[in-house]
């Protein structure tokens, strides 16, 4: 409730209900006036425009009707399947056929209100095929010679009202003859009898009537041929004696009849070969009484408007006034004190303290624009991380223009950078130097890409890696805007790595020109990554020439991952460790991309679960369950993979394998193991070793398969194998030779071989001979 503010009520407020006496009353007094002394005339012209286009309105409707009734008939008469062989058809006999027809017959009057029943006709049987009546033969001889003079009329198709009903006791029917016609015949062989009802075609003539009032139709002879039968007979007599065959072309009169006048409209349908004539009378009180009505009722409405206005008047000058009054108190409680007197002027306080909310909201504004940068930013990078999924292209656009960017129509492009090398030991940065290094790179990004694009925005995503969205100039030729965008690249590549003496690799993703294919762009860049060059400072990858680099071979080290394998079931740790740094280096020296040195590790991983399988060691058990594979992936410098691996994988394997055999016997599994490779030409088992050094058979074989992987028989068939290999390949001798030197019979060593190398010792040394050749 607004506080009494104290002052009096002024000028401001008798002026203001002078005026509002002077707008409420003036206007009505003039308007009644000129709506009772001008306006009678032009809205009897209207109402009567009204009524004559409402009846043209009716009249189109009833000449539509007829019109689709007279195509319906027309289709009859020209459909192939009811020809002259109908006459020869018995229809008592050929039951399909006769159901087919009286479905056929059917469709055809459910398809238009106005047909009671479709009747066929054939004059030589005497047959007559309707839905309603069945089939009968016309043995009267009376309604034959009806039907045989419809076929007589003139015109293929025309209009009859004395369609017989084969119903006893009932009137005949207004109906159409559709005369069926033989190929090169001039007399019709049978008709379509469209029997139409009665009451439907009268009311169809009653839509041209309005209340009290009639409407007919009438032919060339005067003769009413419908009729509104809730009309007066009397009037549609009279009017149908003042109208002439001459004068029926379109027009409109006035007819007294029985102290009423009425306004008559006339006109011409044709259809059937007939010219029928359409009479419509309308009395005229029915016109004109909204006139006389409306007339007293403005006296009426114009007097009480008039007082009602005086009383309105006084109560809205004072209502007009109170919100005057609520803004003064919403303003301030106490404007009087501000103005020093009681006259305050209420409209000069009202401004002052409006434009003292403008410039707080013009404050507000600038904090506003200052916060929209970053609230883009938010918006944009959950955007491309796929989690507005169910946005719109349109919501986009939307979104965009609440954060200040206009995108209709403009051309869309992503990049990808990732800052590595800051885990070396070197350079020892902390969590909180990497937050900030990524801060600045994501700055120096921004200020780069905001000048060379309409719009910019770069994304911190937090993990090293950082998205930019840029917005092009769609005017621009796509070949020259891809090499801005390269340039653009390795300037921010360049930039980022020279400043912040970190490596630094930039994916320029693909341009389009839809923003909902933006995350799916941003996914390919940021993948394209692990294709960098390891080895270089600044990198810049273009995501359309990537497929190609895919297809460049890269050399993986294997023998380095036997060795590497072989020192972990050894329990030798540092030596493991060394050469997984070796085989990262040498995927790089081969020119591999983190993606390939990341498959290498994967590899490597692999092989690494598979020996401890082999040994009998369960990897969850070692590992307590942690998801290696996972680690692996979520790592992206190859020299942290290498760290990782060492830590991760080596450490606990060789702690398993250490804490699982004793130093002693695993010396003793590498004596028996360098023993064999001596003396595979010799007659050697598990026992002899066993004996030779000391122990139970029992505790070698398992000691051997925990160190090696494999049971002593497969490690010796391994080493064998291996021997005739290079048998084969570097020497003559024949495979029976090869195999009494290995301590095999021959079928059995070539079964072994088959098994190993999936082809025959020949087939081997064919092989790898012409190789050589």
């Amino acid at each position: 409730m607004v506080k009494n503010t104290g002052f009096r009520k002024g000028t401001f407020y008798w002026n203001n209900l002078v005026l509002v006496l002077v707008a409420a009353c003036l206007p009505a007094l003039l308007i009644g006036i000129g709506v009772y002394n001008l306006g009678g005339g032009q809205i009897v012209r209207k109402l009567n425009e009204a009524h004559q286009t409402q009846l043209n309105q009716s009249i189109q409707r009833v000449d539509e009707t007829l019109s689709r009734l007279e195509l319906f008939a027309a289709q009859l008469a020209f459909h192939p399947d009811f020809d002259e062989s109908l006459n020869e058809r018995n229809f008592s006999e050929q039951f399909q056929m006769t159901r087919d027809l009286f479905r056929s017959l059917s469709l055809m009057k459910e398809g238009n209100p106005l047909v009671f029943d479709v009747s066929l006709y054939l004059e030589d049987s005497g047959r007559l095929i309707s839905d309603h009546w069945g089939v009968r033969t016309i043995a009267n001889d009376a309604d034959r010679e009806s039907f045989r003079r419809l076929l007589g009329t003139k015109g293929k198709i025309a209009w009859t009202d004395e369609l017989n009903s084969l119903t006893p006791g009932e009137t005949p029917y207004k109906g159409v003859v559709t005369k069926l016609y033989a190929k090169g015949d001039e007399t019709p062989f049978g008709a379509f009898f469209i029997y139409i009802r009665p009451s439907e075609f009268d009311q169809l003539i009653r839509r041209l009537a309005s209340g009290g009032g009639t409407a007919f139709l009438t032919d060339r002879d005067g003769r009413i041929v419908a009729a509104d039968d809730s009309g007066s007979a009397a009037l549609q007599e009279a009017l149908v004696r003042r109208m002439t065959p001459a004068s029926a072309s379109s027009n409109t009169f006035v007819s007294d009849w029985e102290g009423s006048r009425y306004s008559v409209s006339y006109g011409q349908l044709s259809r059937f070969g007939n010219d029928w004539t359409y009479v419509s009378a309308t009395p005229l009180t029915n016109i004109t009484a909204p006139v006389s009505a409306m007339s007293r009722m403005i006296v009426a409405v114009g007097g009480f408007g008039l007082a009602l206005a005086l009383l309105l008047s006084w109560f809205a000058s004072k209502r007009i006034y109170n919100p005057i009054r609520k803004l003064v108190g919403l303003f301030h409680s106490t404007p009087a004190k501000e103005s020093g007197d009681r006259g305050l002027n209420e409209i000069a306080f009202i401004e002052r303290q409006w434009k003292r909310h403008l410039d707080e909201n013009e404050a507000l504004q600038g904090r506003l624009r200052l916060s929209l940068p970053s609230l883009r930013e938010a918006f944009l990078m959950q955007y491309l991380q796929g989690r507005f999924v169910a946005l719109s292209e349109r919501e986009i656009v939307e979104k965009l223009r609440q954060y200040d960017w206009r995108i209709e129509g403009k051309r869309f492009a992503v990049m990808a950078a990732v800052l590595y090398g800051r885990e070396e030991p070197e350079r020892k940065y902390t969590s909180r130097d990497a937050q900030l290094i990524d801060y600045a790179a994501t700055n120096i990004i921004q200020e780069l890409c905001r000048t060379a694009s309409v719009h910019a925005q770069a994304i911190n995503f937090q993990n090293s890696t950082i998205g930019v969205m840029l917005v092009l100039d769609p005017a621009e030729p796509a070949a020259e805007a891809r090499r801005a965008l390269l340039g653009l690249a390795e300037n921010v590549a360049d930039t980022v790595s020279g400043l912040l003496k970190v490596g630094a690799a930039v994916a320029v993703g693909k341009t389009t020109d839809k923003a909902l294919e933006l995350p799916e762009l941003m996914d390919e860049a940021a993948k394209a990554l692990r294709l960098r060059d390891p080895n270089v400072a600044a990198d810049v990858l273009d995501v359309d020439d990537i497929m190609p680099a895919l297809g460049q071979p890269v050399e993986f080290p294997l023998e380095l991952e036997r060795d590497v394998i072989q020192a972990m079931r050894m329990g030798l740790g540092e030596e493991a460790s060394a050469g997984v740094r070796e085989f990262v280096e040498a995927i790089r020296r081969s020119g591999g991309t983190q993606m390939h040195v990341q498959q290498g590790m994967l590899k490597l991983l692999g092989s690494a679960y598979d020996a401890m399988l082999r040994s009998g060691v369960n990897p969850d058990v070692v590992y307590g369950g942690a998801h290696l594979y996972e680690e692996l992936m979520g790592i992206r410098q190859p020299e942290e993979m290498a760290r990782w691996f060492s830590a991760s994988v080596v450490g606990p394997f060789v702690g398993s394998v250490a804490s699982a055999i004793d130093p002693e016997t695993r010396s003793i599994v590498d004596r028996v193991a360098e023993q064999l490779r001596l003396e595979l030409a010799s007659d050697v088992s598990l026992d002899l070793y066993a004996d030779r050094f000391g122990i139970s058979p029992f505790k070698l074989s398992r000691a051997f398969k925990q160190v090696t992987g494999v049971n002593f028989i497969d490690y010796l068939t391994g080493l064998r194998i291996e021997k005739c290999k290079e048998l084969l390949v570097t020497t003559d001798m024949k495979i029976n030779d090869i195999a009494e030197s290995l301590q095999y019979q021959p079928s059995y060593l070539i079964r072994l071989f088959k098994k190993s190398t999936e082809m025959t010792p020949g087939q081997f040394r064919e092989k790898h001979t012409r190789v050589v050749g």
